[in-house]
């Protein structure tokens, strides 16, 4: 190979890099609007609310969008409850999710955690594996 060669596979692998930053600033742009339009639950403050014996007044909720091939992003939002977190996350894990850049995050009696998951499940579709975590989330809720 002689130097304009290498000069021009060079120009256009920076070119490949440069699209694939920008499809992944589209998809975190994506990612980011669709995460503003979940709004955070509100706490009834006056005689209506829950008791402890009574139904939850925070419906769980789980979103899953596909960023790539190998990758889902996760949002799972539920009531906050003494040992629910880590229920979860073992629920998950014994299906098979390899949890990735794990955010939790809670807020007026509310837990959101959002992820990355890497494995099996990102072949299936966003919708079954939303599915799938919301059974998970009503069974470790």
């Amino acid at each position: 190979m002689n130097k304009a060669t290498i000069i021009e596979d060079a120009i256009t692998y920076i070119k490949q890099l440069q699209k694939r930053v920008n499809i992944l600033k589209d998809q975190l742009v994506e990612l980011e609007g669709s995460a503003e339009k979940t709004p955070w639950p509100t706490i009834p403050t006056d005689s209506t609310t829950p008791t402890q014996s009574n139904k939850s007044y925070i419906q769980a909720d789980v979103s899953v969008s596909q960023i790539d091939e190998h990758k889902l992003w996760i949002k799972i939002l539920f009531e906050k409850r003494k040992g629910a977190f880590t229920k979860l996350i073992q629920a998950m894990n014994s299906v098979g999710f390899e949890l990735t850049d794990t955010s939790v995050t809670t807020v007026q009696g509310a837990v959101l955690v959002t992820t990355l998951i890497n494995g099996i499940f990102c072949t299936s579709t966003a919708q079954q594996t939303e599915d799938l975590l919301l059974g998970i989330v009503n069974a470790c809720i």
